[in-house]
């Protein structure tokens, strides 16, 4: 970021989200298993317990291949299961300084292979930017392949106190849930911020 003043990237966490450990070289094993009990609680079924550390460890090693600034997996409390998990990113603007360009951003840093694609711009509290929403198949399953559904939802922001683009990225299979799920997705957005750090 900024050469002049260190600048701290903070998002909103909503109830239900767990931050997974990203870049800090942990266990996922023993975390996740951790992470499920604190969420759960104690007295949770073994299966649940079980089930949650499972996805949990999964979602952690992903997310820490990607390398993003901070990730979170998102569980609804009703079906104690991970619904979505997003993620944000930090990129080096240079060649990307307009809104007009942040569509080919994300293409270059987080390629897909979208289905249906729908980009709008944005003007988020923490600068102007693009939304891109977008619905692809991926490749479940390891004996018998099939094709799961993934929805997802970027915003790129270009803050004026940074050279640097912020990227929020939320992804989701169940798409029963996408209206609450994109809902969130704004919520998140519009609650990004970069706080100053403060020397001691």
């Amino acid at each position: 970021m900024s050469d002049d003043s260190v600048w701290q990237c903070l998002i909103s966490e909503p109830e239900g989200s767990i931050r997974l450990p990203v870049g800090q070289g942990l266990d996922l094993g023993e975390w996740s298993k951790q992470a499920a009990q604190a969420y759960l609680g104690a007295t949770a079924p073994r299966g649940e317990l079980r089930g949650l550390a499972r996805v949990l460890a999964q979602l952690a090693a992903s997310s820490d291949a990607g390398a993003p600034t901070f990730a979170y997996a998102y569980v609804v409390d009703a079906a104690k299961a991970v619904m979505a998990v997003y993620e944000v990113h930090d990129y080096d603007s240079e060649g990307y300084e307009s809104v007009d360009r942040l569509p080919d951003l994300i293409r270059d840093v987080l390629p897909t292979a979208p289905e249906r694609q729908h980009v709008i711009n944005v003007d988020l509290p923490t600068g102007p930017g693009v939304r891109v929403q977008e619905i692809r198949s991926i490749e479940t399953g390891s004996l018998f392949r099939k094709k799961t559904q993934l929805e997802s939802v970027t915003y790129a922001v270009l803050p004026p106190q940074v050279d640097n683009v912020l990227v929020l990225r939320m992804t989701w299979t169940n798409l029963i849930f996408s209206e609450a799920l994109l809902e969130l997705s704004q919520t998140l957005a519009e609650s990004l911020e970069l706080a100053q750090v403060k020397e001691v």
